[in-house]
């Protein structure tokens, strides 16, 4: 402990002072009832020691059982122990930093550190850290807490609804993510345990549909991501309507004309064709929808029983660069079709993903781009493609993520970047693909 934690003592080392020095108090005690017992043979030591036994004995099973219950100890000793670690560290940091309000008791100055709380989930692998906000003038969901936590680190922070509390999402540094699936029955069997609107990414993380921006370098993971979300989306037991855009006509291309080789494009004029019939699509179901909201007001396509529609839109960069060749006209016809999906498509069930390697706004126009929900970047980025992402009001620090690691925000689920990491396919996806369809 430093030398500053030492200058200033807490409630809790003050019970414990006390404590102890009862106990050694009672020690003393029973030790000069033994001599002088022995020296004059009075016989009071059979009488006494049942009673200091006894008191002994109920102090520290007291305090046992109050560190137990403190800690959690009902859930098994480990996470008793690694809550108490935790918990202990935090406090010295606390001290360390000043991070604590004074208050007098007999007339010594006493530390009040901020009540601690922390909920682990998934077998200590991830959890809630609760800091009791305690009105100073530092702001300490600011401070880098990550160093006070041993084997955790601090994925994001943010204030409990009354304000109370300063509320960090934890996980363990050397957590293991990713999903692997050995066949495509086992991704089946995966899928169809999950909730019908939502797509799981990995084993903590599952997000509900919404139009979406997917960003990484050639080699991060970012195509099988694609992957392993368009076999759930096979996999629901009312399949989603997919379309394809592949202007560089690679393997998503391949991927869709297995699946679907009507709604399949790669070359310009069959990609505005298809947005085209994606819109009209998306605009029949909109005057079908509007009669039944007569019944159900705030109501999407999914509590009428309407399947989602998704339309993947590869290297959406590099038929930008084409569009960019034409004339205004035809420009502003295409924008407008992409912005009218992004925009009103929510409610319809009619989603929009672009795939990318970065998201400038060369690339892909700011106005779009902010209205996309969900974002994830995938495998170690530029920090200039994070900021065009994300924002320019996100800190991200500098991380060595892994193939199909990377980061995401959902609304309600990561309104900051949250860590993420796609699952592994160790199967014939082609193959998968034909099965499905089949």
């Amino acid at each position: 402990m430093s030398r500053q934690s030492k200058k200033i003592s807490t409630s809790r080392i003050q019970n414990g002072i006390y404590l102890y020095t009862t106990l050694i108090f009672l020690i003393i005690i029973k030790l000069i009832i033994l001599v002088v017992d022995n020296l004059f043979e009075i016989g009071v030591t059979k009488y006494s020691n049942p009673y200091f036994i006894t008191v002994i004995a109920s102090i520290i099973i007291i305090q046992a059982l109050t560190w137990m219950i403190r800690n959690k100890g009902y859930k098994g000793i480990k996470h008793a122990l690694i809550h108490y670690s935790t918990v202990l560290n935090l406090r010295r940091a606390f001290l360390d930093s000043k991070y604590y309000n004074i208050r007098f008791r007999l007339n010594k100055k006493i530390a009040q550190l901020p009540r601690i709380k922390i909920e682990f989930e998934k077998g200590l692998s991830i959890g809630k850290l609760y800091i009791e906000n305690i009105h100073m003038e530092k702001d300490i969901s600011a401070s880098n807490i990550s160093i006070a936590l041993n084997r955790y680190v601090v994925e994001r922070s943010y204030l409990s609804r009354d304000e109370k509390y300063y509320i960090f999402d934890i996980f363990e540094s050397n957590i293991n993510r990713q999903l692997i699936f050995q066949s495509s029955d086992e991704l089946r069997e995966h899928a169809l345990d999950s909730d019908e609107q939502h797509l799981f990414i990995d084993k903590f993380t599952s997000i509900p549909m919404h139009s979406s921006l997917f960003v990484g370098q050639t080699g991060s993971g970012k195509t099988y991501a694609l992957y392993s979300l368009i076999l759930q989306m096979l996999l629901k037991s009312e399949k989603y309507k997919l379309y394809f855009v592949d202007p560089k006509n690679s393997s998503l291309s391949v991927m869709g004309e297995k699946i679907t080789v009507q709604n399949t494009a790669s070359n310009f004029n069959d990609i505005v064709n298809l947005l085209k019939k994606f819109i009209d699509l998306m605009n029949q179901s909109k005057f079908e929808l509007k009669e039944k909201l007569g019944t159900k007001l705030e109501a999407t396509y999914a509590d009428f029983g309407y399947p989602s529609h998704v339309l993947i839109f590869d290297e959406f960069a590099s038929f930008q660069s084409q569009l960019q060749s034409m004339e205004k006209k035809k420009r502003d016809e295409v924008m407008s079709l992409i912005s009218q999906v992004v925009l009103e498509g929510r409610q319809l069930g009619f989603f929009i993903w672009f795939v990318m390697q970065k998201s400038d706004s060369n690339l892909i126009p700011t106005y779009i781009r902010e209205n996309l929900p969900v974002k994830f970047v995938i495998g170690s980025a530029e920090k200039q493609t994070y900021v065009t992402a994300f924002g320019p009001g996100v800190d991200i620090k500098e991380k060595d993520f892994q193939l199909g690691e990377g980061l995401f925000v959902c609304p309600l689920i990561a309104n900051q970047p949250k860590i993420c990491h796609f699952s592994y396919l160790d199967f014939n996806i082609l193959n998968a693909v034909e099965d499905l369809n089949e």
